[in-house]
């Protein structure tokens, strides 16, 4: 998955999550759980543009 699927899987993601905030749903999304969803993408997010960036500087070598 690329970097842009996937920052528009996370776009999704929250966007899901906020709608169930908005509609005030008795099986909306806790707290806890919001958090533990962002911050786990995040982290792999990051992990991502490590990777990208590590290719990005080893193409650069290579050139």
């Amino acid at each position: 998955m690329s970097l842009r699927e996937r920052l528009q899987l996370e776009y999704e993601i929250l966007d899901r999550i906020d709608q169930s905030r908005r509609d005030e749903s008795p099986e909306g999304v806790s707290e806890e759980l919001e958090r533990a969803i962002i911050e786990r993408e995040l982290a792999d997010l990051e992990k991502l543009s490590h990777v990208d960036e590590a290719l990005v500087r080893r193409k650069r070598r290579a050139a």
